[in-house]
């Protein structure tokens, strides 16, 4: 975040420590400088303090500099790409104020567009301008894990508050997008937005990690039946009661049964069916020692 600012205030510390941050804080910002991992205290920090007077120094540096722009996940951005994001928005950052460039434009040599959001009072909307993809938001919209997660890799004329703002999933829609992901693995078809929302979900509510666009496609890359057997169980187990799961996948089950002997191929079905039994009887297992 910021590399410019961070570098500033560690080779200047003594003029910002201890007025602004405490030393501690200059170490964590040192660690974030130099990409370093910190611990979970250290993250706490950093998020409830450290950030927020980060945010307000660059505030201030904007204000000065009408031209200044902020990047987030640099060290994944290609550098060319920077320029050519700047002048996109200068072309629109005069109609609209708050607007920021994402996507595999920024981090991958192969793009098919140019992600552009630009952030509005209220509506969502989305449109194609050449090869420019131009999603509309409101700031409540932003908060979104899917926009903020594009936010992690980012050109921006403001600075992006990294908060979510999100709702659990229904049971029918996670067992739709495990579904259409097995299908999809199985006729070898191009991984769509069932398979990337599965793992996305999965690892913002089972691994509590947000994960940046490259990271998830890491992850689709690397998917399998088996895996996406095993993280949808995990992913049903984490959002819903046992109780409820044992009833619901239960009653599914007997569904799936007359479609096994009804519809050919049915290898899709039997997957299913196999999952969906594994996922109750560890239900059952667990039901029975709470007893």
């Amino acid at each position: 975040m910021y590399n410019k600012l961070l570098i500033q205030i560690t080779n200047n510390k003594d003029l910002f420590s201890p007025l602004i941050f405490t030393p501690k804080q200059i170490s964590i910002i040192l660690k974030i400088q130099n990409q370093n991992t910190l611990s979970n205290a250290e993250k706490k920090s950093y998020y409830s303090s450290i950030k927020k007077k980060l945010l307000a120094i660059n505030l201030l540096i904007k204000n000065q500099n009408s031209n200044e722009y902020f990047i987030a996940g640099n060290k994944h951005i290609i550098k060319e790409r920077i320029k050519e994001a700047q002048k996109i928005i200068n072309e629109f950052s005069h109609k609209y104020g708050k607007i920021f460039v994402s996507g595999s434009f920024l981090f991958s040599k192969k793009y098919n567009d140019i992600d552009l959001f630009i952030i509005r009072k209220k509506g969502h909307k989305e449109e194609y301008k050449g090869n420019l993809h131009i999603i509309y938001l409101s700031e409540k919209q932003l908060k979104k894990p899917i926009f903020q997660s594009a936010s992690l890799i980012s050109i921006s004329t403001f600075p992006i508050i990294n908060k979510l703002d999100y709702k659990r999933p229904k049971l029918n829609e996670i067992m739709s997008l495990y579904h259409e992901s097995i299908i999809e693995i199985m006729k070898n078809e191009k991984k769509s937005e069932s398979l990337r929302n599965l793992i996305f979900n999965y690892n913002l509510f089972v691994k509590n990690k947000l994960l940046n666009a490259i990271k998830l496609n890491t992850e689709i890359s690397n998917i399998n039946l088996k895996k996406i057997d095993i993280i949808t169980k995990k992913l049903l187990q984490k959002l819903f009661s046992k109780s409820y799961l044992y009833v619901d996948i239960h009653d599914y089950i007997k569904t799936l049964n007359n479609s096994i002997e009804s519809i050919k191929p049915n290898i899709h079905l039997i997957r299913y069916k196999n999952t969906y039994e594994e996922l109750i009887n560890e239900c059952r297992k667990n039901k029975a020692k709470t007893y």
